[in-house]
């Protein structure tokens, strides 16, 4: 964990904000619209899909919708709350492999045409609805690079693609589209360049065997969030994937889904000492009002760790060790070589920590998930460099 050392009057500039309020998170909708520019310039010819699930922030969704985004969703109740803010539903693709009958009815209802699946079982479920829906069949690639691996649980292997197609063409259905997802947070696209180019033989295959017509690949998220303070290259980091897309045959309309890349950098938590204590490893002991149970649960389900910014006017340092507010002792922060010693009241912010946060919060122990302040379009932060 990266941590930067701020004086407390740097604080204020927080505090204002949340009028001293806190745990609090802070959203610019700048930085939506900018990463999802800056995606899109990085990746012409791909259209681009928002991944629900990463925020669902009703301000962020608005502030895509403004910019004509389409949208990646997992369930009807994320449908929902996009079409109640107006976004048209043909801009919306349901690509949860897995799914319930009655989410399935209540998609199909609300309007979605675009489902995914891996496997004949998914199949199955879509026969009712043959007559208007395209299905996108999800194959597994992992990268190696990736810390969180998607493909365990979802994803058809790519060696039996030619099999699921033909079932599907057996059924009556129409499968026009692959989908992938190497995992979240790569650190190189060389799977993602790998995955579409072995998404390209498997579409001549098919169109070759006379099984299916694939006229959309689908190449998911996993493109990567700044948790180390640098800027990330996505000119360097996409440039594998623009290669291959030199490459792609002709009719076939390119996607993505970015989640974690858009919403981590919309938001920062700022946090307050509640409390410390020197425990039995001789190490002090430092309690946030916000843990893994609120904007936090990135640090267990993410493997993040998150870089933070602490704001004292102490120079003393020591080891320490990081703990959010409730009783449960998985609510663990992480551990540091040297901080200064921290008292009572003293700040922690935390930045990008967008993604998920929001999503997964919960209120363990009665504490509730922290507070939302948007800042409008004439409020700015301080960046907080090293």
């Amino acid at each position: 964990m990266d941590t930067f050392i701020h004086s407390r009057a740097a604080a204020e500039q927080y505090l204002e904000l949340t009028n001293g309020i806190t745990p609090a998170l802070i959203f610019n909708p700048k930085t939506i619209t900018n990463a999802w520019k800056q995606l899109q310039s990085v990746l012409p010819g791909v259209t681009l899909y928002y991944a629900v699930k990463s925020n669902p922030y009703e301000s962020i969704l608005k502030e895509l919708n403004t910019e004509g985004a389409r949208f990646d969703v997992a369930s009807a109740p994320e449908i929902e709350a996009l079409l109640t803010l107006g976004v048209s539903v043909d801009r919306v693709i349901h690509t949860h492999p897995i799914k319930t009958t009655n989410d399935l009815q209540l998609s199909y209802d609300l309007g979605v045409r675009t489902f995914v699946v891996d496997n004949a079982d998914e199949l199955w479920k879509l026969v009712p609805f043959r007559r208007d829906v395209k299905i996108m069949l999800r194959l597994a690639f992992v990268a190696p690079d990736a810390p969180i691996d998607l493909s365990r649980k979802f994803g058809a292997q790519p060696v039996d693609a030619m099999e699921l197609l033909s079932v599907a063409k057996h059924m009556g259905l129409e499968v026009d589209g692959l989908c992938f997802h190497v995992g979240s947070q790569a650190a190189s696209a060389t799977t993602h360049a790998l995955a579409l180019s072995r998404c390209f033989s498997i579409t001549k295959e098919a169109k070759q065997k006379s099984i299916a017509d694939i006229t959309r690949i689908d190449m998911g998220g996993g493109f990567p969030a700044n948790y180390v303070n640098r800027p990330i290259d996505f000119n360097k980091f996409c440039a594998p994937i623009n290669e291959v897309i030199k490459s792609c045959p002709a009719g076939i309309q390119l996607m993505a889904e970015p989640g974690r890349s858009i919403s981590a950098p919309s938001m920062s938590l700022v946090s307050r000492v509640i409390g410390r204590s020197k425990r039995q490893d001789n190490v002090m002991w430092y309690y946030l009002d916000d843990g893994v149970y609120g904007a936090q649960s990135g640090r267990i389900y993410d493997h993040i760790d998150y870089p933070m910014h602490i704001f004292t006017d102490m120079t003393e340092t020591a080891p320490a060790v990081f703990a959010g507010p409730t009783c449960d002792s998985i609510d663990y922060l992480g551990t540091q070589s040297e901080v200064p010693l921290l008292s009572i009241g003293d700040i922690v912010v935390i930045k990008e920590i967008g993604a998920y946060s929001v999503a997964t919060a919960c209120s363990f122990n009665g504490i509730r998930p922290p507070m939302i302040i948007d800042l409008d379009e004439n409020q700015e932060l301080t960046r907080m460099l090293a």
